[in-house]
């Protein structure tokens, strides 16, 4: 009887029953879409707080709940964007720019990502006189001027000036993590590893949820084949990262360090099951294949991740060891000129390095050469960075054109093919008299 009572009064007085009816819509309505307004700048209040740390991971998953809500909002696509572009993701950076300019046209704060995005790809030349002035004024935009040209500058091996950058910033601010991260990735690029320990762990010392860091320093302790400080941090960061399979690789290499075999293993596999096409698990999958003997299966590790990172000197030199003791004899030839190519170019890269890009930083032939270099060995990505990177220094230069034309007509890209291939025809054309 009482279930039945508001149908009664609907039918009795259906205008005041119309109006309750109404009333109940609009305030479910009104708290569904404050609720959805909390939730949206809840995400974003942490999300603009964990981007200022620099806890790229953290931010990019509240920027993901703040899309969910309102995906063209305002900071939501600079925050976006800016995260992309430190975490080396530049295609992703550029096209959220583009949907914010699409909405919001060219506004101050578009501006300063683009000149902040044109320097981390290490067009330093043309946008650092307007990043140093940003610099010089003081507030929130001078760190991230200050830290996108010291990006660009490390990207560019142009040491000397990323090294008085990062010295001012920190006299000013010596617990600033953003540029004693820039100090470490330095460091490592230097090959200043005890350095670069220092500045990781004093990182950690100062935000010990500093991801990327721990990640970095976990790096540098397995080279060091210093397992168990490298098992715990990346204990710690298969909790915060999940889904990152070079944590989980890396956490197999440290299990390995410590002679536990079988969890290695086991960490291997389910790493793979996830991840069957991460190079660095298949390899240290191939290893322990070796040990076991089965060189069937260490030869199929091992090609399998040449396809993805063919590169990579360490797992040629274990696909070539498989071979010869398969008796491959061909094959291993093929192998060792590879190897044998590889060695002599990083030979090469360690000398443009410390000479060439040192001193003469603008050469557009050294940016060529190294993305060659990079092409060789089957990094395409690197490559075309390198050869944008010549083409920024030397806008003219003709051999850049010419294998970036190639490059796109065998990749499929006829706009691009076609632009380099004219742009390559007007500067091998004769000159008039």
């Amino acid at each position: 009887m009482f279930a039945l009572r508001p149908v009664r009064l609907a039918y009795r007085r259906p205008l005041r029953a119309f109006l309750v009816c109404g009333a109940i819509l609009v305030a479910t309505a009104a708290l569904l879409v404050g609720g959805l307004l909390a939730y949206f700048e809840y995400h974003l209040r942490v999300a603009r707080r964990e981007v200022d740390l620099g806890h790229n991971a953290v931010a990019t998953r509240h920027l993901w709940s703040c899309r969910w809500v309102r995906p063209e909002q305002r900071e939501v696509l600079l925050l976006a964007s800016r995260v992309a572009r430190r975490s080396g993701s530049w295609s992703e950076s550029e096209l959220l720019l583009d949907r914010y300019w699409e909405r919001y046209g060219d506004d101050e704060a578009l501006v300063l990502e683009r000149l902040l995005d044109r320097a981390t790809r290490g067009d330093v030349d043309s946008a650092a006189p307007h990043l140093l002035s940003r610099i010089e004024q003081g507030g929130p935009e001078a760190n991230l001027a200050r830290e996108a040209l010291i990006t660009g500058l490390v990207y560019r091996f142009r040491w000397a000036e990323a090294v008085g950058l990062l010295d001012s910033w920190l006299s000013q601010a010596p617990d600033t993590t953003t540029a004693l991260l820039l100090r470490g990735k330095l460091q490592e690029q230097r090959r200043q590893t005890s350095e670069a320990l220092l500045t990781y762990r004093r990182m950690l010392e100062l935000d010990p949820a500093h991801d990327e860091a721990r990640l970095r320093l976990a790096t540098l302790l397995l080279i060091l084949r210093q397992g168990g400080e490298a098992a715990t941090h990346l204990g710690y960061l298969r909790q915060t990262l999940p889904d990152n399979p070079i944590i989980h690789t890396q956490w197999a290499q440290a299990l390995a360090l410590q002679g536990r075999t079988a969890e290695a293993r086991a960490a291997l596999d389910d790493c793979l099951r996830a991840h069957p096409d991460q190079p660095a698990a298949l390899t240290e999958r191939g290893r322990f294949a070796l040990t076991d003997g089965d060189d069937r299966a260490a030869e199929e590790y091992f090609s399998h991740a040449l396809r993805l990172d063919p590169g990579n000197l360490a797992t040629r030199n274990l696909h070539l060891m498989v071979l010869v003791r398969s008796g491959k004899t061909a094959e291993a030839d093929k192998e060792r000129v590879r190897i044998a190519t590889l060695e002599a170019d990083g030979e090469r890269i360690d000398k443009l390095i410390s000479g060439p890009l040192q001193n003469t930083p603008n050469d557009p032939a050294v940016h060529h050469e190294i993305g060659m270099i990079a092409l060789r060995a089957g990094q395409p990505i690197e490559a075309l960075r390198w050869f944008q990177s010549s083409l920024q220094v030397g806008p003219n230069y003709l051999p850049t054109h010419q294998i970036l034309a190639t490059y796109y007509h065998e990749t499929g890209n006829p706009v691009l093919a076609a632009k380099h291939r004219a742009i390559s025809q007007r500067l091998s054309a004769p000159k008039g008299p």
